[in-house]
């Protein structure tokens, strides 16, 4: 059975706010997640999954993560921490500095991100994620971004930059919101359409549909498989996943070793139910749908 769309929204968040712990101020480019760390047993690997589809994260390989700029604003909002005081504080430092470079000036500023971070008193990372988020730019005023698109070197600050920590914050929670709402709501379609084609318990994608004839029971059963190896049978699970409950430990194994030849040779045979079952119903034969 799928996880509830709700439980899923919430571990998603819960997910977002242990990457943003980690993360501290740190650029969010360069700090990598794994859901093997111990700190992430909480998060469920299709967590994972989900989030990468909908861009709050960029999967690097199988085992490595790392937030986008749009997960790294959403990380924010679901620790809340875009409301809260210091960061207003914070945000009230870097544009002080910011504007200070514009004041009189009719033409935009060109400054290096060493320098922001001198005058700011904040950290290069923590200045790079504003930056690269767009979080200066509110829906009236284009706020600064990087000059000549290079990322993460020099800061070009626009001649009308007049931005407060109060407008920031209100960008962060609305529009922001807004999008992530919309976001939810497309993965929330999307997962629908998606259920009977993946695996529920690893997203794995449907593999192959087969039909088999029982006469003496005067009935067919449809037969569905799954790459990760998960069947069904009318619905009803008939080979578990590998990241599924009901997926034998190796507990319930033993293993016989036999000696032939120049080579040693190890059989496992399963101890219990769950494990001798699993082994026969990947031998059930199906015919092609």
């Amino acid at each position: 059975m799928s996880i509830a769309l709700g439980k899923r929204r919430e571990n998603q968040r819960t997910a977002l706010r242990l990457m943003l712990r980690q993360l501290g101020d740190r650029a969010f480019d360069t700090a990598l997640f794994s859901p093997g760390e111990a700190s992430f047993s909480e998060v469920q690997r299709t967590t994972w999954q989900e989030l990468s589809r909908i861009d709050l994260v960029h999967e690097l390989d199988a085992d490595r993560y790392r937030l986008t700029a749009k997960g790294w604003l959403a990380a924010l909002e679901s620790s809340q921490m875009s409301r809260a005081a210091e960061y207003e504080s914070r945000l009230g430092k870097l544009l002080g500095a910011m504007k200070a470079h514009v004041k009189g000036r009719k033409k935009a500023a060109v400054i290096p991100l060493d320098q922001l971070a001198s005058e700011s008193g904040e950290p290069q990372g923590w200045i790079f994620n504003v930056v690269e988020s767009g979080s200066t730019s509110t829906a009236r005023r284009t706020g600064a971004g990087w000059y000549n698109h290079e990322k993460g070197r020099l800061v070009e600050i626009p001649v009308d930059f007049d931005l407060e920590p109060a407008d920031i914050t209100a960008a962060l929670t609305t529009p922001h919101l807004v999008r992530i709402q919309l976001l939810e709501e497309r993965v929330e379609t999307l997962t629908v359409d998606r259920e009977q084609f993946h695996c529920p318990y690893c997203d794995a994608p449907l593999s192959q549909t087969g039909r088999q004839d029982f006469p003496e029971h005067h009935c067919t059963v449809t037969y569905e498989t799954f790459e990760c190896g998960y069947c069904t049978a009318d619905g009803f699970e008939e080979a578990p996943c590998p990241c599924g409950p009901n997926w034998p430990p190796l507990e319930e194994f033993s293993f016989e070793t036999k000696h032939q030849g120049s080579l040693w040779l190890c059989q496992p045979r399963g101890r219990t139910n769950r494990a001798r079952y699993k082994r026969r119903s990947n031998n059930r034969p199906r015919s092609a749908a």
